[in-house]
């Protein structure tokens, strides 16, 4: 078992257990103040999985209600999240309650936005359950829903109270949901550890079945993360990183009805914005093409896509422009990011594009 501490602002905030039978850290971690649970989840993941976390809570609490919605993307809004709390009021769950987000980022987001704004503000915790979700949606305490103006645009900063990752929860996963993950982890390793990259270069070929990560993998991919958002909980700087390839990637996911995998978009997102960098001369020549080889491999990074014309709307209301101006951070070279004074550039939404066509014409 891995147990990281994560800290911000000088106060630790949660735990992160890593490894098999984490789940049953509950009974350790749970407050004697949370005298009621709520279970949030999708319907497919509490079909596998409510059962088992609902007899962990039990002998801790008085009561555990167990909250569903419909699987996918396109019900993380604000209709859903309006059903959820009214169930809970109806319910009379009072502040006394911790709620348990359970499943990948769109339970992890929903139900961490739900905790945010129930009664001002509740505890959680979060077990997610597939990789996207734990090497990135259950981490920094970010949480949302979309809207149809954009994806992310409504939510709030709110940490949960531990967050608890068994691996083998994700072997249960269509090999698409899985790929969605392994390209939040080629991000975090691009971001900031040129190693874990190499790692996956050697890897690529056995990383296609689920659950086939290792827990060692996994922990590195989340420190990364968690060493990004101990400097800037708030993304007033640094964390904006993380946002790396998302720009092109939410933008992709809305012109597309939300039915486009967010790995795949990631992807076309992570190759597109590594073209950028190359385009402005802040990344080597060659820089995309390396990236674009290892997404290969994974499975990710082709497809058709949308008409350029068809992002243009979701680019112009992506979060970190400002003034009007797209802002991208950018790729100085695999395991660094580009810093100035800040670490977001103005970018012109011409070279984007031809950015978008650059990648395009590459062979494949």
């Amino acid at each position: 078992m891995i147990d990281l501490q994560y800290q911000a602002g000088g106060r630790t905030l949660h735990s992160v257990c890593i490894g098999r039978g984490a789940w049953r850290q509950l009974q350790r971690l749970w407050l004697q103040d949370w005298r009621q649970a709520v279970i949030v989840g999708d319907e497919r993941v509490l079909r596998l999985f409510a059962g088992r976390v609902e007899e962990l809570l039990r002998p801790l609490v008085d009561r555990v209600k167990v909250l569903g919605f419909p699987a996918g993307e396109a019900n993380k809004n604000r209709a859903t999240k309006r059903r959820l709390e009214d169930a809970m009021l109806r319910a009379g769950l009072g502040r006394d309650c911790c709620l348990v987000a359970l499943g990948g980022g769109v339970s992890l987001d929903l139900g961490g936005f739900v905790a945010a704004t129930y009664l001002r503000g509740i505890d959680s915790i979060y077990l997610p359950t597939t990789l996207l979700a734990q090497v990135d949606a259950a981490l920094g305490g970010k949480t949302a829903v979309n809207t149809p103006a954009g994806k992310n645009l409504i939510g709030a900063f709110h940490q949960p109270q531990a967050i608890l990752m068994e691996p083998e929860s994700t072997r249960s996963l269509p090999p698409g949901q899985w790929r969605n993950g392994l390209a939040e982890l080629v991000k975090h390793a691009v971001i900031g550890d040129a190693t874990l990259f190499r790692r996956l270069e050697e890897r690529a070929g056995r990383l296609a079945r689920p659950g086939s990560l290792g827990e060692r993998l996994l922990q590195r991919a989340v420190q990364v993360k968690l060493e990004v958002v101990e400097q800037d909980e708030r993304e007033r700087g640094r964390r904006v990183i993380l946002n790396f390839g998302h720009t092109v990637a939410h933008a992709l996911e809305a012109a597309s009805g939300w039915r486009l995998g967010h790995g795949r978009a990631v992807a076309r997102g992570l190759v597109v914005e590594a073209h950028l960098a190359e385009l402005l001369g802040v990344a080597r020549a060659g820089t995309a093409r390396c990236l674009r080889l290892l997404l290969d491999r994974l499975g990710l990074a082709r497809g058709r896509w949308p008409a350029w014309s068809r992002l243009r709307p979701y680019l112009a209301r992506d979060k970190k422009n400002r003034a009007g101006r797209l802002r991208l951070p950018l790729l100085r070279r695999i395991g660094r990011m580009a810093c100035d004074l800040e670490w977001s550039f103005p970018v012109d939404e011409r070279d984007l594009e031809r950015a978008w066509r650059n990648d395009l014409r590459q062979p494949g």
